[in-house]
C-alpha cells in the first residue's frame, strides 16, 4: 500500500457505491429489551427544562427505543432524461427569472443516488426498524436540595406513548422500502 496523491486520486473512479446500515439503540439491549426502565427513578428518562421556566422540567420517564436502517445504497448516478410529470423547472429559477441550468433542465445531470436493495422475497422485511416507548411523562419542579430531573416526585403520567413497526412487545420487526431517490445539485 501507498499513500495516494491528490493528482493520482482525481484520475480514479469508483462505480460500486456504498451500502450503509444506520443504527441507534436508546436503553436497550441487541434484542430490543429495555435496560432497568422500570421502578422509581429508574435511568431511563429524559429530562427537559425551557428557557424562561426554570425549575420545571418535563420529564420522559420509562424512555428507550431502537431505529435503525438497513442497507440503504449510495452511489452516483445520473438523472432521468425523461420527464417524468415531478419535475418543477421553476425550481432552477434565479430570483430574477433567469434559468441557473440550460434551459432549467436538469434532466441527464450527474446526482447521489440513493436505493434500497430490489431483490428480495415476498414477505421479506427490515430495511427500516423503529420502536420508541414513553411509558410516562409528568412536569418535576426543583426544590431547595433537589433537581426537578432528580426526583420522580409525580408519580401519575399526563401522557404515554409508544410507536413501533411491530405488534410484538419490544421487537421492532422492520418495514420494508423499495425504490430509488436522486440529490441533485448544483
Amino acid at each position: 500500500m501507498e499513500p495516494l496523491e491528490d493528482e493520482g486520486l482525481a484520475l480514479i473512479s469508483g462505480s460500486d457505491g456504498v451500502q450503509l446500515t444506520l443504527r441507534l439503540r436508546n436503553n436497550v439491549d441487541a434484542a430490543g429489551n429495555p435496560m432497568g426502565c422500570s421502578g422509581l427513578l429508574n435511568p431511563c428518562r429524559l429530562g427537559m427544562e425551557f428557557s424562561g421556566r426554570d425549575g420545571i422540567w418535563l420529564m420522559l420517564k420509562d424512555y428507550y427505543g431502537v431505529l435503525s436502517i438497513n442497507d440503504i445504497r449510495l452511489e452516483s448516478g445520473a438523472l432521468p432524461s425523461a420527464w417524468t410529470g415531478y419535475q418543477d423547472a421553476s425550481r432552477f429559477e434565479g430570483i430574477d427569472g433567469s434559468c441557473l441550468l440550460a434551459g432549467c433542465d436538469p434532466r441527464g445531470s450527474q446526482a447521489v443516488r440513493i436505493s434500497y436493495p430490489m431483490l428480495k422475497g415476498v414477505g421479506q422485511y427490515g430495511d427500516f426498524s423503529l420502536l420508541v416507548n414513553i411509558g410516562r411523562t409528568a412536569l418535576e419542579f426543583t426544590d431547595v436540595t433537589t433537581p426537578g430531573y432528580m426526583k420522580d416526585a409525580a408519580t401519575g403520567s399526563a401522557l404515554g406513548f409508544r410507536m413501533a413497526d411491530s405488534s410484538a412487545l419490544n421487537a421492532p420487526s422492520g418495514a420494508r422500502f423499495d425504490g430509488t431517490a436522486y440529490v441533485f445539485g448544483f
